[in-house]
């Protein structure tokens, strides 16, 4: 009867000890996932705030613009700052969307038109991207 009783603890610790290890494993899946997740999280997150930011600078090199329009001159390196602050943006924006797997536009070669995420031919020149 001991005998018995003995090989089925045997078994059960082996059943748990399994199962243990089971649960162990789906635990590290889960909490790898859970750090893609929030690790993409931030990254789009990442994304929307250069965007903001992009959009934001153009209006700032927009109202620059205008200002010249309408007798007030603007400094060149002020503007060019401003330029050059929206080429490092859309830099970062552009690793940061790579990074997500997103496809970003191009510009074409030919006359510098924004195309869309798949074009093989400029919208407005035809040229190929």
């Amino acid at each position: 009867m001991n005998e018995t009783f003995g090989k089925i603890l045997t078994t059960a610790y082996g059943a748990a000890v399994r199962a243990g290890g089971a649960a162990v494993n789906v635990a590290s899946a889960v909490g790898r996932k859970t750090g893609e997740l929030a690790d993409s999280a931030k990254l789009r997150f990442r994304a929307a705030t250069l965007e903001g930011r992009v959009e934001g600078t153009l209006a700032e090199v927009g109202e620059l613009l205008y200002a010249t329009h309408t007798g007030s001159p603007t400094d060149s390196e002020v503007l060019q700052a401003k330029l050059e602050e929206i080429d490092a943006l859309k830099a970062e924006l552009a690793e940061v969307n790579s990074r997500l797997g997103r496809e970003t536009a191009k510009a074409c070669p030919a006359c510098g038109a924004e195309s869309r995420p798949g074009d093989a031919f400029c919208r407005n020149c035809g040229g190929k991207l």
